[in-house]
This record gives structure tokens, C-alpha cells and sequence, in this order.
């Protein structure tokens, strides 16, 4: 079967106590929502997304097998929400798509390589974490990777320099910044103008409250 599959059933929109209900039952509401569509609420249970999380991650097609429909529903997840302290789901949003219709999406950039950068003195300097494609939901990738273990100090890798399937246009602009191989010295220049910058605002914030 094409995505992950999640099992849900739809629920009604009620008041706080509800939800407070659905949370206490390790249910994790959820609204799904499509192009010219109604949003559908519904719930999934705690314990299946994180589990599905925690193998999978987040990203690619997930198959919602709704309690009562007879057919799956092809979605990607647009918006994850997680108590801040905890780190527990508390809200998701799905968005449903079409497969024969091609969709914008962000993947993110996995960097290899980084302790052969290391071994030849260099500090890397993270760029874009994830970069803007256009594909078919089946064709979206989980992740680009980009091999960083052969630049030396000084190189800069670009969006255009991703390997990039072919069934995937990259909509980013080709000339940003991936990853940036710096030379220590520079590298701890950058660290402690950080600093200075920081310690300024610091006194400008305090100079009212004297």
C-alpha cells in the first residue's frame, strides 16, 4: 500500500473539555484538509504516531484508514503541534492530495560528511535545512542528501549542487546556500561578533530599567 498507514475516525468539534477528553483516551485530534474540500476532523491514536513517528518520521504520504469510509485517503502532514515541555502531539494537520496532481512541498537537507570536513581542520557552516519541490505525492522524497566529506575550507555547497531525482524540480533558488566549510579562526570571528551583538542588546534592553 502507497504511505504509512494511520488509523482514524472522525470526530465532532466540541468545546475544550472534549478535547481534554480525547487527550486522556491517548487520542490525538487532528482536522484533514483538501483543495475546495471541507476540513474534516477526526482523531488517531497517540500511541500509532508515535511509533509510526519514531521508525518513519514525519514526512511522505500517509493512507488514513477513516472508520466507516471504504476508501483510504492519500494525505501529508502539513503542521505537527507539541506541548512545548513535554514534547507530546497535541494537534496535527493533514492535507489531502490528489496522486495524479503534482504539489509544492518543503524537504529537508540530511549533510554527510562532516567528520571528514572535521579531519582537514574545517568547521562547517549550516545553510538551508530544507529546500521547496515540485512532484507527484508518490515521487516526494523523505529527505535530499548531500555528501559533504570532499569539500576543503572555503567551499560552499549550493542548492544546485543536490542530486536530486528525477521525478522532483527543485523550486528554490539554485544559488542558495547549502553548507559552508569554514576555517577555525573565522568560524570563532563569527562566534564572538555573535556575542558582542548579543551583549549590546542586552545593555540597550536594561538601560529603561534603571
Amino acid at each position: 500500500m502507497l504511505g504509512q498507514k494511520l488509523n482514524a475516525r472522525k470526530r465532532e468539534i466540541k468545546n475544550r473539555g472534549y478535547l481534554n477528553q480525547l487527550k486522556r483516551s491517548e487520542q490525538v485530534p487532528a482536522v484533514i484538509y483538501g483543495k475546495g474540500e471541507e476540513a474534516v476532523p477526526i482523531s488517531l491514536e497517540k500511541r500509532q504516531l508515535n511509533r509510526i513517528f519514531n521508525v518513519h518520521g514525519s514526512r511522505g504520504i500517509f493512507s488514513l484508514e477513516i472508520e466507516g469510509e471504504s476508501q483510504p485517503m492519500m494525505t501529508l502532514i502539513r503542521e505537527i503541534q507539541r506541548n512545548p515541555v513535554s514534547g507530546q502531539l497535541i494537534h496535527l494537520d493533514f492535507l489531502s492530495v490528489n496522486l495524479n496532481e503534482k504539489i509544492n512541498s518543503n524537504v529537508g537537507v540530511l549533510l554527510g560528511g562532516e567528520e571528514e570536513v572535521m579531519k582537514k581542520g574545517g568547521i562547517l557552516q549550516a545553510g538551508l535545512k530544507e529546500v521547496q519541490v515540485l512532484c507527484f505525492p508518490q515521487d516526494l522524497p523523505e529527505y535530499l542528501s548531500a555528501d559533504i566529506s570532499s569539500l576543503e575550507i572555503g567551499d560552499t555547497l549550493h542548492v544546485a549542487d543536490l542530486i536530486v531525482p528525477a521525478e522532483v524540480e527543485i523550486l528554490t533558488e539554485a544559488e542558495a546556500v547549502i553548507a559552508s566549510i569554514l576555517a577555525p579562526s573565522k568560524a570563532t570571528a563569527g562566534e564572538e561578533e555573535g556575542v558582542e551583538g548579543a551583549g549590546e542588546g542586552e545593555e540597550a534592553e536594561e538601560k529603561p530599567e534603571q
